[in-house]
């Protein structure tokens, strides 16, 4: 059913819009409660200089010795946080001064193919790593005195400054807006004290997610320990040989597959483990069937090689998976699952999967390549500490989605009072 709502051209007249959906009736209801609220000003009022974003240089090479900066785009920024695993890089050479982001920026995406990438934003924290911006991401500088960063930050999460960068946005190709309508979102100014207990839980959540980090990666380092692999840096030689009956018995003639790093690798995995394929620990192995609903304990691996292809299934999901998961039934008197996830993710998983692809980008990981991935086993006990260690970080990490969503509602349910006063 069609909905219609109809503006006055009179009341428009600010706003210089005239595509229909920023004229929804749940924008112009939005707009309608925040403007009622005595204590709203408007973003530019609160910065101390005007909202800019980032740019891509021309110039992105990198060579042997440049310095690698962060590269950061709207994939990398999801609530409050930035992920800086799969991040590109840019080098130094290639930026000025002004180009990087500093602590306690405000940064919020501004440009997507879908309504749901617009309003991702997160704060630059003291201990990131040097970090720019692409032009798809806007930075607020705030004004301090008045607008506490933090307090910016789980606003424009919440409903209410979501909900206003959607309105804001303008659909072309792709939905985007402006910093200069950035500017123009409608920011309730709570008194600093309110601010700064945002703030205080915010950094608490913030925390959480740094600790739950940690523990993933105590038990990555572990594992790399026990193989010998602590420190590890692939070394691609220009040049090597490889004979004949090792290409047949491969079935692959291309040169890159026969790098000498992967068979130094290797051999290092069978020094310190026993070696087994991963179809020896699958019961059962199949794609997954259309609208099939995850269940916790399930164990899932992507054909798309992407960070993170396999996946134990911790909590009840509301959602359902696309084609290209397939479901992996585990022994798990064999193998504990947690452990097989973190060697798919880690550098155990990559070198191999790096090896099948040769040169080119894999898109689909092929089933006999799955089921033939070498992974060491190490003893029990291990397994176990490492799987410990896995469980205790996404514990970690659920506590700060939680302290997150209660921090959010929080600032909504203050911006409801004002609203009904």
């Amino acid at each position: 059913m069609a909905r219609i709502s109809i503006v006055k051209l009179s009341e428009i007249e600010d706003v210089k819009r005239f595509d229909a959906g920023r004229y929804r009736t749940s924008f112009l209801k939005l707009e309608k409660d925040l403007k009622k609220i005595t204590i709203i000003r408007k973003l530019g009022h609160l910065v101390v200089e005007p909202v800019r974003m980032g740019y891509t240089p021309r110039d992105r090479d990198i060579y042997q010795d440049d310095i690698r900066i962060h590269f950061l785009k709207t994939g990398n920024l999801r609530e409050g946080v930035i992920g800086f695993e799969n991040s590109d890089f840019l080098p130094a050479r290639s930026l000025s001064e002004r180009d990087y982001l500093k602590f306690k920026d405000v940064m919020v995406t501004i440009s997507g193919a879908r309504y749901e990438v617009i309003g991702r934003a997160a704060i630059f924290l003291d201990y990131y790593p040097q970090s720019v911006t692409n032009q798809n991401i806007a930075v607020i500088n705030a004004d301090e005195n008045l607008l506490n960063p933090f307090y910016l930050t789980i606003f424009l999460n919440s409903k209410y400054g979501k909900e206003q960068l959607w309105m804001l946005s303008r659909q072309t190709e792709q939905f985007n807006l402006s910093c200069r309508e950035v500017e123009e979102l409608l920011i309730p100014l709570f008194d600093a004290d309110f601010q700064q207990e945002i703030e205080t839980l915010a950094k608490n959540s913030f925390n959480l997610i740094e600790k739950a980090k940690s523990l993933y990666s105590q038990a990555e380092n572990l594992l790399l320990e026990k193989l010998g692999l602590e420190g590890f840096q692939a070394k691609y030689e220009l040049s090597y040989t490889a004979n004949l009956s090792k290409a047949f018995g491969a079935h692959r003639i291309d040169a890159e597959y026969f790098q000498t790093t992967y068979d130094r690798f290797m051999g290092c995995l069978k020094e310190h483990s026993k070696i087994a394929k991963l179809k020896e620990f699958i019961l059962d192995f199949q794609k997954l069937k259309a609208l099939y609903k995850p269940k916790v304990g399930d164990f899932f691996l992507t054909k798309d090689v992407i960070p993170e292809i396999a996946y134990v299934v911790k909590e009840p999901v509301e959602g359902i998976t696309d084609g290209s998961i397939l479901i992996l039934k585990i022994d798990e008197s064999k193998i504990n699952k947690e452990y097989l996830a973190l060697c798919i993710n880690s550098v155990i998983g990559n070198m191999q999967i790096k090896r099948d692809g040769g040169e080119s980008t894999i898109t689909h990981w092929r089933p006999e390549q799955i089921k033939n991935l070498q992974v060491p086993i190490l003893y029990k006990k291990v397994q176990e500490e490492i799987s410990s260690l896995i469980k205790q970080s996404h514990e970690t990490k659920q506590r700060a989605r939680e302290l997150r969503e209660e921090t959010k509602r929080k600032v909504e349910k203050a911006i409801e009072n004002e609203i009904r006063k």
